[in-house]
């Protein structure tokens, strides 16, 4: 795949096709006690619980009649099914998602009630299906999780946001999965206002971007081992990293006990409900507080976490 690479005018131009379908989420500071200098970007409160209906809905919303009948495929983990599904519904198309076989049952259950047909299978085989373009070939138009410059700009919406929402911004912390939301962002920064870092963030237990960031090289890590599903990575893509190394003012790590304590803090303080992944970038600010520069925004990519984890997190 080519690197995708998008302008300031594909951004705004998502921004322009988006709007009135999608949120514009709020930006709130992280807690009662906080007088601006962490804030929240709060994609969780989207129609689908995350970021990814900004992408999707970009690409698919500019689909041809023919490809509407063919109807789509993705793969995903959930939440990028969730805005895929979400939005083949709203074109009146059908839609299929592979999801992993241990993925959370709330997103299969939402994927299934929006009308996608799921198909089960290992983390690995599913990635490696898009990898080999194996998707391509199904007669369906596959929408990529995160590397079509359609999606990517859609995602750079986000950073849109934050800059007009937050003028004296300093530093914008990204949870990082496939990358495509950090992509985004970044490329919005970037062209907009470049005195604006970005750092991503990984868990611990899936985290080859800053490991690749490092060597230059995509990096394979493996399984992903970490209650973050939605940032459960096992490797870099080198279509991605050129944009990442290009962008990023670097990427940290998280442990799962970390995301823990923050989506207690976001349940607790800010009255949002994330998901381990969506609360990787308030673990991130809370952690390296002194190397990243303040006022800092945390995107709450996600708010899609099991009934289970949320409950014992609160008992």
């Amino acid at each position: 795949m080519d690197v995708p690479r998008v302008s300031l005018a594909q951004i705004e131009d998502a921004a322009a096709r988006i709007k009135g379908s999608v949120y514009r989420t709020p930006l709130l500071p992280s807690s009662r006690f906080d007088e601006g200098s962490v804030l929240l970007k709060l994609e969780c409160l989207q129609p689908t619980g995350s970021f990814k209906v900004r992408g999707a809905w970009n690409m698919m919303s500019r689909s041809t009649a023919q490809e509407k009948q063919k109807g789509f495929l993705t793969i995903s983990a959930g939440n990028h099914g969730q805005a895929v599904a979400w939005s083949a519904k709203r074109l009146g198309a059908p839609c299929t998602v592979y999801v992993p076989t241990d993925a959370v049952q709330r997103k299969v259950d939402s994927m299934e009630s929006m009308g996608a047909k799921i198909v089960r299978r290992p983390h690995r085989e599913i990635m490696e299906a898009m990898a080999d373009d194996r998707m391509g070939k199904l007669g369906m138009t596959f929408v990529h999780p995160f590397g079509d410059p359609l999606v990517v700009a859609g995602q750079g919406t986000v950073g849109l946001e934050v800059l007009e929402d937050l003028p004296g911004v300093k530093s914008i912390v990204v949870p990082i999965g496939g990358g495509g939301l950090a992509a985004g962002i970044a490329q919005a920064v970037r062209a907009k206002t470049p005195g604006v870092k970005v750092y991503g963030v990984q868990a611990e237990g899936a985290a080859p971007v800053p490991k690749s960031l490092a060597t230059g090289k995509a990096e394979d890590v493996g399984e992903p081992h970490t209650i973050a599903d939605g940032i459960g990575a096992t490797k870099a893509y080198g279509y991605m990293l050129p944009i990442l190394r290009e962008h990023l003012e670097g990427a940290f790590t998280v442990s799962d006990d970390e995301m823990k304590a923050a989506m207690k803090r976001l349940m607790l303080e800010s009255h949002v409900a994330p998901e381990p992944a969506g609360a990787a970038s308030l673990a991130c600010a809370l952690k390296h507080a002194g190397e990243i520069p303040k006022p800092t925004v945390c995107v709450v990519s996600g708010g899609n976490a099991g009934p289970a984890l949320l409950a014992s997190l609160l008992s």
